[in-house]
């Protein structure tokens, strides 16, 4: 659980694992253990913490729950997997390609039909 919530906050900052690692002082080696299943020590769990801006408890996969602007909001894997697969189609295409998709997106939020889905919950 941990090492999809931690690649899921990766790439929703438009980054890859081991760069956000060297960002917060850490090896390579520990993101492959982690991708392997292990988990970091808590002063590590902190710092990521920090640099996500969620909370411990989400990034160990206890709590449904991160922080997004303030709000505390439900993530649904799917959703981030999804935002995933969109990346990396999007990194294949070329101008003209990221034009079309721009646009497509744009008309897509405008419509209303497809506006993000968020469940609130109140901050405890």
């Amino acid at each position: 659980m941990f090492w999809e919530r931690f690649y899921n906050l990766c790439i929703r900052k438009g980054k890859k694992p081991n760069p956000v690692g060297k960002e917060v002082g850490l090896s390579s080696g520990i993101i492959s253990k982690w991708k392997n299943g292990g988990i970091p020590n808590g002063e590590t769990l902190m710092k990521l913490a920090k640099y996500f801006e969620v909370s411990t408890d989400y990034l160990l996969g206890l709590s449904e729950y991160t922080e997004v602007n303030g709000e505390a909001v439900k993530v649904e894997y799917s959703d981030q997997l999804l935002k995933k697969n969109v990346i990396e189609n999007m990194a294949k295409l070329n101008n003209d390609g990221l034009t079309r998709l721009s646009d497509y997106s744009k008309d897509l939020v405008s419509s209303k039909n497809y506006e993000i889905e968020e469940e609130l919950i109140e901050e405890k």
